[in-house]
């Protein structure tokens, strides 16, 4: 039979009229029998790799929810807080009054005893205080503000690990499509082989293209598992660990990133920047309060005294007093530095970070707009050729125009298409989210 095609392929052929109406009604059925890679929309990807329906399906809100409501998030966050707090509170209370009672006693015909029943209390006049209480009420203010870009950066991470299951979902699927064409094609080797006009050589060459690209799809099966598992981690608990768990949403980003001024305004309140700014606030408290070192802390007492003469009876009395430190020397020059420093430092710090947001920005946002439009682009491309591509392919072949290698190559080369499209979508999205995370939005 090999040597009966071979010169069947060699024998030039003029197209005849039945074999061009039979070539055109067969390449329209396989048309709509193969099925199509056109990336008008995005493909949808397969329920599960075991063909399993999911048991839950979530979206990027559900993700973004389930990541920042984690009970042990908000002990991590919200301990720290409370630290602060603590701290302001303690600061912020005066130290308790001492009661003394005192006995003085001497012997003899003249002896005498005396005593003595006070209270006193050390009152902060220079109001250090209050001051250094302020100090620790910002810096708890700065924490919170920490918290915030942390539920920013969990956002973001949470996010580009969403959107990772379903960028492998696609890609999936994508190779679920290109096999099925394949084993379409296989059923055209099939035909021709009825007719005795295919040689074995074609079907050993997609069955050889089955096995590899089913190989290809065991490993991004593998990659998808472990994209599934990198999401579960910032899950709150609420999913079975167990739950066969699909992602659903749009790959490629369906509007366009804000204007640059408005980028910038919104970067301008980021938490992280916020929370600088209230550590140099809690610095320049506590750098008030150092600068009142020569204000002297004052000690006042109050109290009964009570006098018992020997055969002279006893008689009763009261006693006050003062105490002023003298503040010869200030005592409090390193803290007053230390504060300096951590205002210095506050303030190059969001500097730094803000210089460094803008520039970010700026190539995020060009990213992003560019790699969407590309993919656009490639989309709308692919939708264009590659269904029109395999059906000519198809069609060629069954009517022995084309070998198997071109049809392989059209079959490739959507394939290859849609995976790209999906690449590109993809960085598309990651744009995005970086740029969303440049700015310190959570949505």
């Amino acid at each position: 039979m090999h040597s009966a095609y071979l010169r069947y392929r060699l024998i030039p052929r003029k197209p005849s009229i039945g074999r061009y109406l039979v070539t055109v009604i067969v390449g329209t059925a396989l048309a709509r029998a193969v099925p199509s890679t056109a990336l008008a929309e995005e493909p949808t990807p397969s329920l599960a790799d075991d063909d399993v329906a999911p048991s839950i399906t979530l979206t990027e809100e559900e993700v973004v929810r389930q990541a920042l409501a984690r009970p042990s998030l908000a002990d991590a966050l919200g301990g720290a807080v409370d630290v602060e707090r603590g701290a302001a509170v303690t600061l912020a209370t005066h130290p308790n009054p001492q009661l003394s009672y005192l006995r003085e006693q001497t012997f003899g015909s003249l002896g005498t005893g005396e005593d003595y029943i006070s209270l006193s209390q050390v009152l902060d006049i220079g109001n250090r205080r209050r001051l250094r209480s302020n100090a620790a009420k910002r810096r708890a203010v700065a924490i919170e503000r920490e918290g915030e870009a942390v539920h920013a950066e969990i956002a973001a991470d949470a996010r580009l690990r969403f959107y990772e299951v379903l960028h492998r979902q696609h890609r999936a699927a994508a190779l679920r499509t290109f096999i099925s064409q394949i084993d379409a094609a296989l059923g055209i080797v099939a035909r021709r082989e009825a007719r005795g006009d295919a040689a074995l050589y074609d079907r050993r060459r997609l069955e050889r293209e089955s096995a590899i690209a089913s190989d290809r799809l065991e490993a991004e099966l593998a990659a998808l598992e472990h994209a599934r598992a990198r999401l579960a981690a910032l899950l709150d608990g609420s999913v079975d660990a167990e739950a066969h768990v699909a992602v659903a949403g749009e790959l490629l980003p369906t509007t366009e990133p804000p204007t640059l001024p408005d980028l910038r305004r919104t970067a301008s309140t980021r938490p992280d920047l916020r929370a600088l700014d209230a550590r140099g606030e809690a610095a320049a408290f506590e750098r008030r309060a150092a600068g009142r070192w020569w204000v002297p802390d004052l000690r006042i007492e109050g109290g009964w005294k009570g006098v018992a003469v020997a055969r002279q009876g006893r008689t009763d009395g009261f006693l006050l007093g003062a105490v002023v430190s003298l503040p010869l020397w200030n005592t409090s020059a390193g803290l007053s530095r230390v504060a300096d420093g951590e205002t210095r430092a506050a303030r190059g710090r969001r500097e730094l970070l803000e210089a460094e947001l803008l520039g970010e920005i700026t190539g995020l946002r060009a990213e992003a707009v560019r790699l969407a439009a590309t993919a656009r682009r490639a989309r709308e491309r692919s939708a264009a050729t590659s269904n029109d591509l395999i059906r000519i392919a198809s069609t060629g072949y069954e009517g022995g125009e084309l070998t198997v290698l071109e049809l392989l190559d059209a079959y490739r080369g959507a394939a290859d298409d849609e995976l790209a499209a999906l690449e590109l979508a993809t960085a598309a999205r990651r744009a995005r989210i970086e740029l969303d995370r440049a700015v310190g939005e959570v949505p």
